[in-house]
């Protein structure tokens, strides 16, 4: 079992995609997914194998290509495998690697095609900085490609890039940069929008909170403090926030003898932290700022290997030399401890979503096969049950985004929905619709699981539309509630 529910929505828009449709309903378009390039690669396989171990295969050979991506740039640069196999650790268990592995999503190709971008790029500015040549390498283009269309992301590191060459002056470089990276997305968004959708993945579009931002002093006040400041997402935000210190703490100790390419990365680091900070996510696991800690454990070390005997020379007295690793631990030991809690939690994580979310989709299967289902996870249920889903959250469902864009999502809005759609039942997070569950609907039962580390509420309930379809659905639970995990405890209404 996966540590995440949105890998069988990837699984789901993958096989309905052999079908000819992109979406979580088999003839119903919704730009559920924010990965556009990750979706076509699980659609390949599927096209192979409908094992569901598919998503980590992909992740394993990711993880591998990795080792030996980073092996050859490390040794371009000479140094030496000590400090190779230091980094592969660094890596590994700081990013951390096994949980995106494990996780069955798009995050290890994130981190790869960040890693390959960033630090070519890099490579080639320096060479060519002062040179004449406006001309990329076909590989750089094709790593601004796989960046930009792997997770939307990876715009923060191509609007870097275009800085860099139009600050050198290649201002060819960075209008084929651009195109080359926006066009997929482009025509993308152009599709979403024939089919009715937004031009931006719903998915975008419902995580990020961007309808929430109507007031742009609100906006600014939200990036300036609760974002960049206040650490209120708790570790995750804490250990990127750190970022914004350690980099140019980093630049200003060895700025006497970086080269050229290594400034370059710590540009793309410190420029992209802030914008992942700013307008993106941080958390749900520790993956959606993984790419950052990633290709910051490869540049540090490197640095330190290259010109740390010269930095230590400046550190003479013990009193200085404690002070300096003193500092160093304040400052890294958010780092350290998102790893170490990431690992820890992983096992109960994929815990969690078999006792939670795939028990909501064998009930689903069992008793409702080929019916219709509002619900507002939708990945385990859409994936392993053959039934139509309203998707009360708005990933899957235009009508649902478009209510909150427009703000009338509301309890008389999500009842008329399903009733339109003859839902047979609801499966919600309560606490996800404050004041928004229709007074019309019946709470049946909950599920509550123990621990919980990943899902969005611990506690399930079950509405049924009416009380004429109460009684059936009641039984049904019953009957179903010798099947579930003896730690999931069960109340009825």
């Amino acid at each position: 079992m996966y540590p995440f529910d949105d890998t069988f929505i990837h699984l789901t828009i993958a096989d309905n995609l052999l079908k000819g449709n992109w979406g979580i309903n088999p003839n119903e378009f919704a730009s559920a997914s924010s990965s556009i390039f990750y979706t076509l690669v699980l659609t390949l396989f599927r096209a192979f194998s409908k094992n569901s171990v598919v998503p980590f295969v992909v992740n394993c050979m990711a993880g591998i290509v990795i080792l030996i991506a980073l092996h050859s740039w490390l040794k371009k640069h000479l140094i030496s495998y000590v400090v190779q196999g230091v980094i592969f650790f660094l890596v590994i268990f700081l990013t951390p690697l096994p949980l995106l592995v494990i996780s069955g999503m798009e995050h290890t190709l994130q981190c790869l095609f960040s890693f390959l971008f960033i630090f070519y790029f890099s490579d080639w500015l320096e060479e060519n900085g002062r040179s004449q040549s406006d001309r990329l390498p076909v590989k750089i283009l094709l790593f601004a490609l796989f960046v930009s269309t792997i997770r939307y992301e990876g715009l923060f590191l191509i609007a870097i890039a275009v800085f860099l060459l139009l600050v050198n002056k290649k201002f060819v470089a960075a209008g084929i940069l651009t195109i080359i990276s926006l066009a997929p997305l482009v025509i993308f968004g152009l599709i979403s929008l024939s089919k009715g959708n937004y031009f931006l993945p719903n998915s975008v579009l419902v995580k990020s909170g961007s309808f929430n931002y109507s007031n742009p002093v609100r906006l600014l006040y939200d990036i300036l403090f609760e974002r960049l400041v206040y650490a209120r997402n708790g570790m995750a935000a804490l250990a990127t926030q750190r970022l914004l210190i350690l980099l140019p703490l980093v630049y200003l100790v060895f700025r006497k003898y970086l080269q050229r390419s290594y400034f370059f990365i710590l540009v793309f680091l410190f420029g992209s932290t802030i914008l992942q900070l700013s307008f993106a996510s941080t958390g749900y696991m520790y993956r959606y700022e993984a790419y950052l800690f990633f290709c910051f454990m490869i540049i540090l070390p490197v640095l330190f290997y290259k010109y740390g005997k010269q930095i230590l020379s400046y550190f003479d007295s013990s009193i200085s030399k404690l002070a300096a690793v003193a500092i160093i631990l304040f400052l890294f030991f958010p780092v350290f401890l998102r790893s170490i809690t990431a690992l820890n939690k992983t096992a109960q994580a994929c815990l969690n979503i078999y006792d939670q979310q795939y028990q909501m989709a064998n009930f689903t299967k069992r008793f409702y096969n080929e019916n219709t289902v509002a619900l507002n996870d939708i990945g385990a249920v859409g994936y392993f049950a053959n039934t139509g889903i309203v998707d009360l959250w708005g990933l899957a469902n235009i009508q649902v985004t478009k209510s909150k864009k427009q703000h009338y999502w509301n309890a008389s809005f999500l009842d008329s929905l399903c009733r339109e759609n003859n839902i047979q039942f609801s499966i919600i997070y309560e606490s996800w619709f404050p004041g928004l569950v229709p007074k019309q609907w019946n709470k049946t039962a909950t599920w509550e699981i123990q621990n919980n580390v990943i899902c969005g509420d611990s506690k399930v309930s079950f509405y049924a539309p009416d009380s004429s379809s109460k009684k059936l659905l009641l039984q049904q639970l019953k009957v179903f509630e010798e099947q579930l995990p003896f730690s999931v405890e069960v109340t009825y209404y």
